[in-house]
């Protein structure tokens, strides 16, 4: 591990040698800070790149804090819920469970005075999978009666790249996290899921089905992936 000072800030960062590259790189994640250099660059020409990216790199490694902060349930937080962020009021009190409401403006919280963050957020998952079963399992029956396509079967669980999935057979799985997206996206996931019991593949042919029913799905495609990178 190396590091610079810029300022009153410490950089550190991890260099990985890669003997094709012509160029040096900086790339900043979750994870930190990584450069990316050819054999052939000194670790002085790296510092000095390091140092000439620093304001950056700092705005960077600021977004992924936040964005971690955010993670936090508590009061002040936010949640998504269709599409919208709202407030977080956590109450303690005694009690032995933790309850998770929606005010339609708001979300209340009650849970023990000692309770663990990990315990918040299965609370919180659940909240969203009891309510993504109410919420789609209608719009899947409502899509595949126009559709003419029905699923095996329907379930929900919590993936963390993939929005829904079609088996070889048919079973249909959707992400309940869908319940932070707004209602259009959520109708769009369910297209394209039914869209996959004819094609199990994303060939002309199904894109062609999907856009029958969800014309404008490149915008739904887009929007997700903008919320993709708010949670």
């Amino acid at each position: 591990m190396y590091s610079v000072v810029y300022g009153t800030q410490t950089i550190a960062y991890d260099i990985v040698r890669k003997p094709t590259l012509k160029n040096t790189y900086i790339n900043v994640d979750r994870e930190g800070v990584t450069v990316k250099a050819g054999n052939r660059v000194s670790e002085q020409e790296i510092e000095a790149f390091v140092l000439k990216k620093a304001a950056w790199i700092l705005r960077h490694l600021q977004s992924y804090q936040a964005r971690a902060e955010e993670g936090e349930i508590r009061t002040g937080s936010r949640l998504y819920y269709l599409g919208k962020s709202y407030y977080v009021e956590h109450i303690k009190e005694e009690r032995s469970n933790i309850e998770v409401k929606f005010t339609h403006a708001k979300f209340i919280i009650k849970a023990p005075q000692k309770v663990s963050q990990a315990a918040l957020h299965q609370a919180v998952d659940a909240f969203y999978k009891e309510k993504a079963a109410k919420k789609i399992l209608p719009l899947a029956k409502k899509w595949s009666e126009q559709m003419g396509l029905s699923p095996a079967h329907i379930s929900f669980r919590k993936a963390n790249k993939r929005w829904g999935s079609c088996s070889h057979t048919n079973r249909i799985s959707f992400n309940y996290q869908l319940m932070k997206l707004p209602t259009s996206c959520i109708e769009y996931v369910v297209v394209h899921e039914l869209a996959h019991i004819r094609h199990k593949n994303h060939s002309a042919e199904f894109w062609a089905l999907v856009g029958k029913y969800m014309p404008e799905y490149r915008k739904m495609e887009e929007q997700i992936k903008s919320f993709e990178k708010k949670f």
